[in-house]
């Protein structure tokens, strides 16, 4: 090993004329690899950050997961369900689980002398957490439901632009039944998540309008959102959940099951799932650019140095040491690049994380920035994965050496 790693570094300081091709070569080989683990790290960076934003947003605004009872459309006020539910406080118990809030639906109209707009009036009470809507809040402040019935409504800054609504400013509410009720409301604060579905259509109001304007009694709900603890898995949460409601379910329990966010907004999340497709392409055609880049720059100094492996083979050197020579070599460009690729990466993702210099539409994008996030995994499994596969590409050059006839290849100058 030491023989080898002792004659790879004199290939590397050989600097005599005529070799300029192969020093060309291995520049343009560090650098694509370079470009390859810059483009595969930004790309795994931007795929994760859309992630977690969306998911962050999606379970702001509606939780994790829903408890509905079957058959029925919890937006709707055909059929509630109680809130003295036997096993309730056994998936409050469970260690994934946050919170749990009970939330009531009611659609309605909402008309000024220039506008009208459908809209989906989501009641909570004082129990409910705000922190999301809190984080979202670009004007006024959160209603607080925690005495008697509030007036108070919370709409979107979309909503308000679109009526013409300002904070302190009534808004009048037809809801349609058998007969017309009308209620009206003074906007507290507007909100920006950046969905558009739900900046145009949803506005938080107190539950007690909403159990009023159903007829419904005061343990009555539409759904139950299920908010997970920091870490927790989606799917197991929800096998856990449906294991509970099987083994506690009494006959006076409502027949009720867990739906979670990705099948509620399953459109957003196949748009997500395709970006993981994507992201899987560029990573193969990153790590087979570099590879062949690598391989090209490998053959070329093994064209040059052809005389030196016939020597090194007339003076009973193995092929597989002399393979070790040329990997040892090929080592240094791999790291380099690698090297040289994390660290413009680096200087890229935090850029961009912390000053958000690259602006997107959230009318397509539902954010309004390029979001960033990676972990220190992710990347150490990038380089050793980058690292192995263009090794294993690179080991196609034994059959090259394997092939170099030791007289034929002392004659070549």
């Amino acid at each position: 090993m030491g023989v080898n790693i002792f004659i790879a570094k004199r290939l590397s300081s050989d600097g005599r004329s005529g070799k300029r091709l192969s020093a060309i070569s291995n520049t343009i080989a560090w650098i694509s690899i370079a470009i390859s683990i810059l483009v595969i790290f930004i790309a795994l960076a931007v795929l994760s950050g859309f992630k977690k934003e969306i998911n962050h947003k999606i379970s702001g605004f509606s939780g994790d997961i829903h408890l509905n009872k079957v058959g029925v459309d919890y937006r709707s006020d055909a059929s509630p369900i109680s809130k003295n539910i036997s096993y309730l406080s056994k998936i409050d118990s469970l260690v994934s689980v946050d919170r749990i809030s009970p939330v009531s639906y009611r659609s309605g109209i909402i008309k000024t002398d220039e506008n009208i707009q459908g809209l989906l009036f989501k009641g909570v009470d004082s129990t409910y957490n705000f922190d999301f809507f809190e984080s979202a809040l670009v004007e006024g402040t959160l209603p607080d439901f925690s005495h008697r019935t509030s007036n108070k409504i919370l709409i979107s800054k979309r909503m308000a632009q679109m009526m013409n609504y300002k904070v302190g400013d009534e808004v009048v509410a037809y809801y349609v039944g058998d007969n017309v009720k009308i209620r009206k409301y003074e906007v507290c604060g507007l909100y920006d998540i950046q969905f558009e579905n739900i900046d145009k259509t949803l506005a938080i109001v107190d539950s007690r309008h909403i159990r009023n304007l159903n007829g419904w009694d005061k343990d009555d709900v539409s759904s139950f959102e299920i908010t997970l603890a920091k870490g927790a898995d989606l799917f197991f949460t929800t096998e856990e959940i449906f294991n509970i409601i099987y083994e506690y379910q009494s006959e006076d329990d409502p027949h009720i099951l867990p739906t979670t966010i990705e099948r509620e907004y399953q459109t957003l999340f196949d748009w997500l799932h395709l970006l993981d497709f994507n992201v899987a392409i560029i990573i193969i055609l990153m790590i087979a650019v570099a590879g062949f880049n690598m391989i090209s720059s490998l053959l070329i100094i093994l064209f040059e140095k052809i005389s030196m492996i016939g020597l090194l083979k007339s003076m009973g050197m193995t092929t597989k040491n002399i393979c070790g020579v040329f990997l040892y070599r090929s080592m240094y460009i791999v790291g380099k690049g690698i090297f040289w690729g994390n660290v413009v990466a680096l200087i890229c993702y935090f850029v961009q994380k912390y000053t958000h210099l690259i602006k997107l539409s959230p009318e397509n994008y539902f954010v309004d920035f390029v979001p960033m996030d990676i972990s220190l995994w992710t990347v150490l499994l990038l380089n050793i994965f980058s690292v192995l596969v263009i090794m294993l590409i690179l080991s196609l050059s034994s059959i090259f050496v394997a092939r170099v006839s030791p007289s034929k290849a002392m004659s070549v100058n």
